[in-house]
C-alpha cells in the first residue's frame, strides 16, 4: 500500500512540473536548453566523451504536540548522488566507463542518526565491433559495487545495541565477464556473458561479533562474512556462470528521464536456476535548471545473503524506494 502511495505523490509532483503556468515559460525554455546542452556531448582533443551529474536533496521535519508525529519532535534527510561517465570511440575499438555513487542519512529525535543509502557502482567495458556487425561488439566487461561506510544491525538481538553488518568491501562484489554486447538504440543496450567469473569478498573485520568469542546476550553470532556466503577465514568466494546486464537511459516526456540498469547472474556452481538480481530504477523530472523531482526504486535478490537472527535463511528481496526535491548539476 505504501508504494502505491509513493507513485500517487509522485505522478502529482510529475504533473506539476509539466503543467507549468504560462508566467513560466521563460523559465521553462531555460531549462530546455540546458537540458540539450546536458546531452549533446563533444569529445575532448583525446577522444574522450565525458559527463558528471550531481544531486542532494534534504528534507525537514519538525512538529510541536502534533500527534500523528508519534515521539519524533525533529527529522532531517538529505541524499546525494553522483552520475559520471567517460567513453571514447577510435575505429573498430570503443571503450566506456560509469561511476554511479548513491548516499543518504536520516536523522530523527528517536533513532539518531542512521544510513538508509550507500552504493558505488563502477563499471568499465573495452569493446570491438568486426566488420558487417551491425550494433554488436565483442566486448570485455568489469564491474565493481560496494559502499562507502559501514552499516549496523540495530536492537541486536532484541537490546539496545548495534552491530556491524557491512561495510567498505563488506560485502564487494567483483565481476570480469567477456560477451557480446548489443546496442540496438541510443538510449538501450545489453550485454552477455556465458563466462563470467565473479567474486564476492568480504574484508575489514569478517567476523564483526560483538562480544569476543561470538557470544552476545546468550545467543551465537553469525560471522559477518557468512551473512553473504563468505567463509570468514578465505574472507572471498569465486563464482563462474552468465551474466547479462541492461542499460536503459531516455526521456519519456519533456523534462521528464529515466535511467535504469538490470543486472542478472546465475552461478553454474551452486544453485544455477536461483539467479541473483540487482535493478535500479530513477525518474527525474527538471522543474528548472537546477531544481528536479526524483524517484528511485532498487530491488536486490542474492539467495547468499542470509539473516544474522536466521544464518540458515535467505534474506529475500531487498527494497529501496526514495522520493526527494533538491538541487542538481549537470557538467
Amino acid at each position: 500500500m505504501k508504494y502505491l502511495f509513493v507513485t500517487a505523490v509522485f505522478l502529482c509532483v510529475l504533473d506539476i512540473a509539466i503543467a507549468q503556468d504560462t508566467s513560466l515559460k521563460e523559465m521553462k525554455v531555460i531549462a530546455e536548453n540546458a537540458v540539450k546542452n546536458d546531452t549533446i556531448k563533444k569529445a575532448d582533443k583525446n577522444g574522450w566523451i565525458k559527463g558528471l551529474a550531481c544531486s542532494i536533496s534534504l528534507t525537514q521535519v519538525s512538529n510541536s504536540n502534533w500527534i500523528s508525529a508519534g515521539g519524533d519532535r525533529f527529522s532531517l534527510s538529505t541524499a546525494a548522488t553522483v552520475n559520471a561517465f567517460a567513453s571514447k570511440k577510435w575505429g573498430r575499438k570503443n571503450w566506456d566507463n560509469s561511476l554511479d555513487f548513491n548516499y543518504g542519512l536520516i536523522k530523527t529525535t528517536s533513532l539518531g542518526s542512521r544510513k538508509f543509502n550507500d552504493r558505488i557502482d563502477l563499471v568499465s567495458k573495452y569493446g570491438y565491433a568486426p566488420a558487417n556487425w551491425n550494433k554488436v561488439n565483442i566486448s570485455i566487461l568489469g564491474q565493481l559495487r560496494t559502499q562507502l561506510t559501514s552499516g549496523y544491525e540495530y536492537n541486536y538481538f532484541e537490546t539496545a545495541n548495534k552491530r556491524r553488518n557491512s561495510g567498505f568491501f563488506a560485502p564487494a562484489y567483483i565481476v570480469i565477464a567477456p560477451g557480446i554486447s548489443w546496442t540496438p538504440l541510443s538510449w538501450f543496450s545489453v550485454f552477455g556473458s556465458p563466462l563470467a567469473t565473479r567474486w564476492t569478498i568480504v574484508t575489514n573485520g569478517p567476523y564483526s561479533y560483538l562480544s569476543q568469542g561470538g557470544i552476545f546476550n546468550s545467543h551465537m553470532e553469525t560471522p559477518l562474512a557468512t551473512l553473504y556466503g563468505v567463509n570468514p577465514l578465505k574472507q572471498h568466494r569465486g563464482e563462474f556462470g552468465t551474466f547479462v546486464t541492461a542499460v536503459i537511459r531516455k526521456d519519456i516526456v519533456k523534462n521528464v528521464a529515466y535511467s535504469g540498469k538490470l543486472d542478472l547472474y546465475s552461478n553454474y556452481l551452486r544453485n544455477p536456476q536461483n539467479v541473483d538480481l540487482f535493478w535500479t530504477n530513477q525518474f527525474k523530472v527538471k522543474v528548472n535548471r537546477f531544481i528536479q523531482v526524483s524517484y528511485s526504486l532498487d530491488l536486490l535478490y542474492d539467495d547468499d545473503v542470509k539473516k544474522s537472527s536466521v544464518p540458515s535463511q535467505t534474506i529475500g528481496l531487498q527494497m529501496l524506494s526514495t522520493l526527494g526535491v533538491g538541487f542538481a548539476l549537470n557538467l
